[in-house]
């Protein structure tokens, strides 16, 4: 997009929450998503034809060399590095088809240095890793990136027969009464999302830091995108569908036939599901990519691009983990020679127990510390 002030090259700034121009830094904010409107779903029955193809931005496709991964880049860049594993790629001259254009997105708002603080603010409390790594500066530089998510939503009609729970009374005095029963539910499943990435589809880290809420979807725009790296989806949306179809809307098909039987627990079901109205979204959520060095290894850390959830792999510290234990059996053998095993005890659970509050404490007051700077910086 062109500045209106001076036909300069407008791009996303993370900071701002808009666009600013390269040459007269005018700002243009994006406005957020407003409360209650939901962003539009798309047949899946004609998804091909009905889903756009057009990202509203001249793109190209580029795959790194090193790792294999694709993802899409504006015209106006040049070059750019791998989020997946850092090296330097170069873009293609040549537009490419980039599949189904997404229809929603959730822009960056966190940025690079908010990561880069919360990270060192948080490894500290990985009491369980190395030293080094836990006050060493091991942070690699984070990218930004917009992984690829769908979501679903389906009516269902559940055929089903199981033998259902019925719980009766409290407390010692439960009991479970089991009744053979079959029926027919039906039910609305909504906005059940899966990723779009194979690198991050079985990556339990990176799928719990990004997951989203629907509400916090806002209409794709490619402004948006501007100076900024997005992941191709490799998972289809047939595949998806398929995925998801097996996973999470076969648990709730099976949850709403026990709800439509008002009982507590299931067992053996058997159950046959016929969907239709089958509806998608493809989203691009942000994602901010590192990886720690520690003794030539590299310890993944995923941040979200718009909350404050991040995790990190680290390295587990061996004589973290032996050496109380050793330092706990020679106190117990010398607590029993002196004839004080009750004492020692005692004192060891006091020791436990003064640790454990004073590691809550730090922990609350440091989580506190972080809610307060998000809400000065919440525009």
């Amino acid at each position: 997009m062109n500045c209106n002030n001076c036909g300069g090259t407008m791009r996303y700034d993370i900071e701002s929450y808009g666009l600013v121009c390269d040459s007269c830094g005018a700002v243009r904010k994006l406005r957020r998503p407003e409360e209650g409107v939901i962003v539009g779903e798309t047949d899946l029955t004609d998804a091909v034809r009905a889903a756009g193809k057009d990202w509203g931005v001249s793109s190209r496709i580029v795959e790194c060399n090193s790792c294999g991964a694709r993802m899409i880049y504006a015209n106006d860049q040049l070059s750019g590095m791998c989020p997946f594993c850092g090296s330097s790629v170069v873009l293609s001259a040549e537009d490419a088809d980039c599949g189904i254009a997404p229809n929603a997105i959730i822009p960056f708002s966190i940025p690079k240095d908010d990561v880069i603080k919360r990270f060192y603010r948080w490894n500290r409390f990985a009491f369980w890793a190395p030293e080094k790594f836990r006050k060493g500066k091991v942070l690699g530089n984070p990218t930004p990136l917009y992984v690829p998510f769908w979501t679903f939503s389906a009516d269902a009609v559940i055929t089903y027969s199981a033998r259902f729970g019925y719980e009766i009374g409290t407390g010692d005095d439960r009991k479970v009464s089991w009744k053979i029963k079959n029926g027919i539910a039906e039910t609305h499943i909504s906005d059940q999302s899966i990723c779009g990435s194979r690198k991050f589809s079985s990556d339990a880290m990176l799928n719990k830091v990004a997951a989203f809420k629907t509400e916090d979807l806002m209409e794709y725009s490619p402004d948006i995108l501007s100076g900024m790296a997005a992941e191709i989806y490799t998972v289809g949306v047939d595949e998806a569908w398929n995925n998801v179809m097996r996973g999470k809307f076969r648990k709730l098909a099976m949850d709403a036939a026990m709800k439509h039987e008002g009982a507590d627990l299931y067992k053996d079901m058997r159950f046959s599901v016929e969907y239709s109205n089958i509806k998608f979204r493809y989203a691009l959520i942000p994602v901010w990519l590192s990886g720690c060095r520690y003794k030539g290894k590299i310890y993944n850390m995923v941040s979200s691009g718009y909350d404050l959830r991040g995790n990190c792999n680290r390295p587990v510290s061996v004589l973290k983990l032996v050496v109380p234990l050793i330092l706990l059996f020679i106190g117990t053998l010398l607590s029993y020679r002196l004839g004080f095993p009750g004492l020692f005890i005692d004192a060891v659970i006091v020791l436990v127990a003064v640790a454990i509050i004073a590691y809550t404490v730090v922990f609350i007051k440091t989580l506190a510390a972080q809610n307060a700077e998000a809400r000065k910086k919440r525009p």
